[in-house]
């Protein structure tokens, strides 16, 4: 039961219900908090709460258009809130944390449509808000995920759309050495998105081949403790299934299988399973297993993931000796590529598929 609130101490525990109902995978009740926070707070706390919902979504995967309006329409108001008290103490270092969010999503918005120099104009003013309030109240760690978000952006523009979009499920090609020391500090001392800065501060440790224990050791402390959270534990499948542990893989996917996924997790759990027994040589169980996979799951699919179940059944046509249908799958995959982002071991896997038929070792 939500209880009333009057004083912003309280929105802000709300929210944080809200963000700790979202790491739980409790997406409903996280959307009735969010209507609350809309309603009735007296503050733009859940058009804030909103825009870090949609900018969840967006990372998840970018060509979502159903959130197009409601982005100018959520930082809009945020804006109109705490532009006019960026200077108003007491209120100086809250309005100026919540221009920074409302400049943040834009940032993030635009980048990933490749508006890159209004992705970095907005990216900039996000920078200069969280500074200045944490420059106000030192105390408000939360900003620090952000800032630590808005530094990385920053140095990778204009690449934008390859390594931030995808950085929560692909290995990015580059870092920021404000980044990681902001993050540590919210995951050791933040209010509301410590387990938010934990998963983030995870993907990133997998630029560095050394780091990546520290990687897996991150998300399965996620995994652990939101079981129901899908992209916690999709994330901890991808990233056994880059470093080829195949049998944890799969022992992880069935795990989470237990807990009854639906929709496009299912699916998703279960090309990363198929993609184990295709690295273990279990083939009769990936040849079932495909078979139990709907033929237009490409429609339920984020757009980044399609070339990991394309290139999987182009491999088991090879390993059915079908070489033709194998080597039309593979300039499947690579054709993809030409449009849309494919991870470079799917596309140097075609690649290879096309020279020499793929086998077992």
């Amino acid at each position: 039961m939500i209880l009333p609130c009057e004083a912003l101490a309280d929105w802000r525990k709300l929210a944080k219900e809200g963000t700790q109902a979202r790491l739980k995978g409790n997406f409903e009740k996280a959307k009735i908090i969010e209507q609350r926070l809309l309603q009735d707070a007296d503050t733009p706390i859940g058009h804030v709460f909103a825009l870090n919902t949609i900018i969840t979504n967006l990372t998840w995967d970018e060509t979502e258009t159903r959130f197009d309006e409601a982005i100018p329409f959520h930082t809009a108001a945020v804006l109109e809130w705490c532009e006019p008290r960026i200077d108003d103490s007491p209120m100086t270092a809250t309005a100026n944390h919540y221009c920074g969010q409302a400049n943040f999503s834009l940032s993030v918005y635009h980048g990933l449509r490749g508006n890159y120099i209004r992705a970095g104009q907005y990216g900039s003013q996000s920078i200069n808000y969280f500074e200045e309030a944490l420059r106000v109240d030192p105390h408000l760690i939360d900003s620090k995920l952000y800032l630590g978000l808005a530094y990385f952006v920053a140095d990778n523009l204009p690449p934008f759309i390859k390594i931030f979009s995808r950085f929560l499920w692909f290995i990015p090609t580059g870092n920021s050495a404000k980044s990681i020391p902001y993050l540590k500090e919210v995951i050791r001392a933040g209010d509301e998105f410590p387990d938010v800065a934990r998963y983030i501060y995870a993907t990133l440790m997998l630029v560095d081949e050394k780091n990546r224990p520290l990687a897996i050791e991150e998300l399965t402390y996620l995994v652990n403790k939101y079981p129901n959270n899908s992209r916690f534990q999709l994330r901890l499948l991808s990233v056994l299934l880059l470093l080829q542990d195949y049998k944890t893989a799969l022992m992880q996917a069935d795990s989470y299988l237990s807990y009854e996924p639906i929709n496009d997790d299912l699916y998703l759990t279960l090309i990363w399973k198929l993609r184990a027994y295709l690295g273990l040589g279990r083939i009769t169980e990936a040849e079932e297993l495909l078979s139990s996979i709907p033929t237009n799951v490409y429609e339920k699919l984020p757009s980044w993931s399609r070339s990991w179940h394309m290139l999987s059944i182009a491999q088991l046509h090879d390993l059915r000796g079908e070489r033709q249908s194998a080597v039309n799958g593979y300039n499947d995959v690579l054709g993809l590529a030409n449009s849309d982002y494919v991870n470079n071991l799917i596309v140097e896997a075609a690649e290879s598929g096309l020279i020499d038929p793929y086998g077992l070792d």
